[in-house]
């Protein structure tokens, strides 16, 4: 099996972020803030609802007795203490958590597998020089077997060379070992099978423009991830103490029926209808409760139904009860929730003070790192520049004679290891900007360290490159045109979502 066409960097994002369980889990999960937010919105609307109640008595030596009671009931709640309201901007803070969570999580994805794409490109051009340098060796071994059996070069230079052979054979055995492990690895970044057959589009180092980290001024993101999930933490406990704090404001009920009841069976003859208010009050603990209700019988005989005591018969005209209970200390734990609450906000608190010390910090000292990978790209870039040109000088005087063939082969790999080393700090600079660019809230793509251009771009890099295959006198080889760069959304966020 074979992902279909040739990849770029914003595709390998692209197929990851849509096959990643993870992600697509977190999509599920904030589907549930909705749903809670429309249960509160329900707190403000009546409730209704239709309630029967029936007796029925049949007994010796007592009348028979049928009674039949059908109403439709109503209740209104009036006010709360502004409890309901708290609870749904609960839910949102909840749901503006999640959705910060979720970015992180878009991050951590999008790093994973932009930095395994980083490495396979970095290791398949340490093996793409390896191949040039293996065919370069392969020439020369036959050249000096020749000259060896000729007798025109000594033996110990020879065995001297067979000892250097062994040694960049090793080096290409591990190299060939790491791409293998490089591809893997983003399978692994991905979510692809290991049997999935993935191929890079080529270029990717004329695609991309680096600058100076230097000139750039560094302005902290006030709305990352990790900054705003530790603010909106903050607030959510700070609700928590509010609503502990308000929990003594009484809650008013209003209700109300209306229906018929009868003695003779359906229809019902009698219509009834009734009024009933309630308050509901926390003080430090000691909860009290209060329940009033009127009512009217039309005709005949009713039963009205008394919390707590049960059924009791009532008369044609008005009807009503009051009741009323106090529970002294019957919410033993409320101290403990009030410490809890507490030490939820001074945590909260505190965790937001270290999130803006720790970002702060590793803005710097990625800042720090990456001003110095730029400077030893920099160096190194200058260094092999200058050791090609010398190896130049070197092929010239092996040619006339003036230097043995090992001369010329440690020139050569002095150009080869110092490529490599410029290699390893090109990708690592890439890669360090992609982390401080993910921490300032830039485009990964286009931001103040490097630029992924759409077309192929000359830089010194590839220039240098470019002389490395013509010195190592193998057939340019073409790097095919890149594809039009896709626009695909920043972290695939939903439009409320973008910061």
């Amino acid at each position: 099996m074979r992902a279909e066409g040739k990849l770029l960097w914003e595709d390998c994002v692209w197929i990851g972020m849509e096959r990643n369980s993870n992600l697509g889990l977190e999509q599920i999960r904030s589907e549930i803030f909705p749903i809670l937010t429309r249960d509160k919105w329900k707190q403000y609307l009546p409730k209704l609802g239709v309630h029967y109640f029936g007796i029925f008595s049949k007994n010796q030596e007592q009348i028979d007795q049928e009674y039949r009671d059908v109403r439709l009931q109503i209740q209104q709640l009036l006010y709360d203490g502004g409890e309901t309201e708290r609870e749904k901007q609960k839910i949102e803070i909840r749901k503006l958590i999640h959705s910060e969570e979720r970015k992180l999580l878009r991050e951590k994805v999008f790093k994973s597998i932009s930095l395994s794409y980083l490495l396979l490109n970095k290791r398949q051009l340490v093996d793409m020089v390896f191949q040039l340098r293996s065919e370069r060796y392969r020439w020369e071994e036959r050249k000096r077997k020749k000259e060896s059996d000729l007798g025109l070069s000594p033996k110990g230079d020879f065995d001297w060379q067979k000892v250097w052979e062994v040694e960049f054979q090793s080096k290409k055995i591990h190299s060939e070992s790491a791409k293998k492990l490089a591809v893997l690895e983003l399978h692994h970044a991905m979510s692809l099978d290991p049997g999935v057959g993935i191929t890079l589009e080529g270029g990717l180092t004329e695609r991309i423009r680096l600058f100076d980290p230097s000139q750039a001024k560094t302005t902290s993101n006030e709305n990352h991830p990790i900054r705003k999930k530790a603010r909106l933490q903050m607030e959510l406990a700070e609700l928590d103490q509010e609503s502990l704090e308000n929990d003594w404001k009484p809650k008013f009920v209003l209700g109300g029926y209306v229906g018929k009841n009868g003695n003779a069976g359906f229809p019902l003859q009698n219509e009834i209808y009734g009024l009933s208010f309630g308050v509901q009050a926390n003080l430090g603990g000691t909860s009290f409760q209060t329940n009033t209700q009127n009512g009217i019988q039309s005709e005949g005989n009713g039963i009205q139904r008394i919390p707590g005591y049960g059924p009791q018969p009532v008369g044609p005209g008005e009807n009503s009860f009051q009741s009323g209970s106090i529970g002294l200390f019957d919410d033993m734990g409320r101290n403990k929730k009030v410490f809890d609450s507490k030490m939820s906000l001074l945590q909260a608190k505190a965790e937001w003070k270290q999130s803006e010390i720790l970002i702060l910090n590793q803005i710097q000292s990625t800042e720090i790192k990456l001003t110095e990978l730029y400077s030893k790209y920099n160096l190194y870039l200058e260094n092999t520049k200058s050791n090609i040109f010398q190896h130049r000088f070197k092929r010239e005087e092996r040619t006339q004679g003036i230097i043995s063939e090992i001369e010329y082969l440690k020139s050569e790999e002095e150009v080869f290891v110092g490529f490599e080393i410029l290699l390893d700090h090109y990708f690592q600079y890439i890669a360090t900007a992609l982390e401080l660019v993910l921490l300032l809230g830039e485009d990964p793509f286009d931001n103040r360290y490097y630029k992924l251009e759409s077309k192929q771009i000359s830089s010194d890099f590839t220039i240098i490159l470019e002389h490395w295959k013509q010195d190592s006198s193998i057939e340019k080889r073409k790097i095919n045109e890149p594809k039009s760069k896709k626009q695909y959304p920043f972290f695939m966020e939903d439009p409320y979502e973008t910061r």
